[in-house]
């Protein structure tokens, strides 16, 4: 063998090692960068509804002192529940906290404080905002946070009253006190871009809304239902059940007159 050859197996040796150490490298920037920008946050929405009909009866002008107003209101409800604001998003609001409890208070405030600004008058028409979160790990950097989260809490702002709260289970599975506002299950969401459909809770912000809700035999949080394979496997089941017995009787029956017919003929024919 000449100096210049070489040797297939050492070569091999030598490249899967790099690739080892390729992967474990790997592997430590990819804990390093969870470490450091990936939190489990709380993410909130917030949207003035019918906004774009405000604007187009009311002016320019009026649009604008609508959005100050809701500003003046999210702002510090946002700040002094420990929340740190991200953006302004047209006539909504990007948000997110690091405790669960700290964003349904701040949500809870903003309705309160717009139900004021709508008893003050200050508008010739109601104003009503639509707020919706949804809880789980994120990127966050320190200006803006991205992820499948953020899109998800969107949707939850999105399918939310006006004048309402809506968060998802995960939110409410993350609250460290679920008695001190009001929640229960409400409805299942569809979301656009997702296969299975969202459990969806409602937060009660309005004392005389609560006390409706459970003289209405909502006394305790209702239970989110299962997932709608579930609940077909649930009906389905027992109906297959009782359509097998019906049918089966009659069967039954069948085979058992063939049965002595068969042991009828058979003992004549032995008979002969």
């Amino acid at each position: 063998m000449s100096e210049n050859s070489t040797v297939p197996g050492k070569n091999n040796a030598a490249k899967n090692s790099n690739m080892d150490a390729y992967l474990e490298e790997r592997a430590k920037l990819d804990a390093q960068f969870a470490n450091k920008f990936t939190k489990f946050i709380t993410v909130m929405f917030t949207d003035l509804k019918g906004s774009t009909t405000i604007a187009e009866n009311e002016g320019d002008m009026v649009s604008r002192m609508l959005i100050k107003a809701q500003n003046d209101i999210l702002l510090p409800a946002i700040k002094e529940n420990n929340g740190v604001f991200i953006k302004s998003i047209g006539d909504g609001s990007l948000s997110y906290f690091e405790n669960a409890l700290d964003a349904l208070r701040a949500a809870a405030r903003i309705q309160k404080e717009m139900d004021t600004l709508n008893m003050s008058h200050k508008f010739k028409f109601p104003v009503f905002m639509r707020v919706g979160m949804h809880s789980g790990k994120c990127v966050v950097e320190e200006n803006d946070i991205y992820g499948d989260v953020v899109n998800t809490a969107s949707r939850f702002e999105s399918a939310a009253d006006g004048g309402g709260i809506l968060i998802s289970e995960d939110t409410y599975n993350a609250l460290s006190d679920k008695s001190e506002i009001y929640c229960r299950f409400d409805k299942q969401v569809t979301l656009k871009g997702k296969k299975e459909p969202y459990n969806a809770y409602k937060a009660f912000w309005n004392p005389r809304e609560v006390e409706l809700d459970k003289t209405q035999g909502n006394q305790t949080p209702v239970a989110a239902p299962t997932s709608r394979w579930k609940l077909a496997l649930l009906i389905v089941i027992p109906l297959l059940i009782v359509l097998v017995f019906t049918l089966w009787r009659p069967i039954k029956d069948k085979i058992s007159v063939n049965k002595d017919t068969r042991s009828i003929e058979h003992n004549v024919t032995e008979s002969k």
